[in-house]
């Protein structure tokens, strides 16, 4: 077989089954390991898919899908996430939630924890709590993004600054993590809000549904020492999962 009409069938493979590995498609093709993995090089610098540990996995969206898009996406999964999330959660703490569908679900998990005090840059998460008298709530104001309802931009940075907290832990959300590339990230505007919620807080925990992990975006956020945790879906790529625990990350899927 020609090189081109196998890196065709493995195209229409990651496509169909979001990801592959490299032994799976040695054995299929009666190649060798390293055959295989210039193919995976190759449609990767095509930008047709995504090396991952051991294999290749589907590319994510050239785009961050819009607000009202994302909240129908992995609807159920991002609940399974928000409720673990919220365990984690204990009375009296001071966390940082990120904007995003994901963190919603955790912020609506979080309403009834006493003395809790919630700091966030997300719309939809002020929305969620709205309320919730047990819960001290701190928006974070600055230039909003109506695309992703997060404020973001020199405003939000400085206001984040001027509060001067410290935070037990920061729950963060983003395009894409995977064991090569760290915690990546489509939106620019929201990369250094972010990474200073990181660097504010004790302990990082990172919401992605199984969709993002593997996956990577042009954004890098920071890299994998830098997260404690990560909950996601139980569809999550086996060697990502793997990668990341190898890692020294602890993953918690639901």
């Amino acid at each position: 077989m020609y090189a081109a009409e196998r890196r065709r069938i493995i195209l229409d493979a990651v496509r169909r089954d979001a990801s592959v590995e490299v032994s799976e498609l040695a054995e299929r093709f009666g190649v060798s390991a390293s055959t295989i993995r210039r193919d995976l090089n190759e449609l990767h610098r095509a930008d047709l898919l995504v090396r991952a540990y051991g294999g290749a996995v589907t590319p994510p969206a050239a785009r961050e899908a819009p607000f009202a898009e994302r909240e129908t996406a992995h609807r159920e999964e991002k609940e399974r996430i928000g409720a673990h999330a919220a365990t984690l959660v204990r009375p009296g703490e001071t966390v940082i939630l990120d904007g995003g569908t994901t963190c919603e679900c955790l912020a609506r998990h979080l309403r009834d924890i006493p003395r809790l005090t919630v700091v966030t840059f997300g719309m939809n998460i002020l929305s969620a709590l709205t309320g919730a008298e047990q819960v001290t709530v701190i928006g974070v104001g600055g230039l909003l993004d109506h695309r992703t309802q997060m404020f973001g931009g020199v405003l939000a940075l400085d206001a984040l600054a001027a509060y001067n907290l410290r935070f037990d832990k920061a729950f963060i959300a983003a395009t894409g993590v995977a064991a090569e590339s760290g915690v990546t990230n489509y939106g620019f505007e929201e990369i250094p809000l972010k990474r200073r919620a990181i660097d504010l807080s004790r302990e990082i925990v990172l919401l992605a549904d199984a969709s993002k992990v593997g996956a990577r975006a042009t954004g890098f956020i920071a890299p994998l020492a830098r997260i404690h945790r990560l909950v996601t879906g139980c569809d999550a790529t086996e060697q990502q999962v793997a990668a990341l625990r190898a890692a020294g990350m602890t993953v918690d899927l639901v």
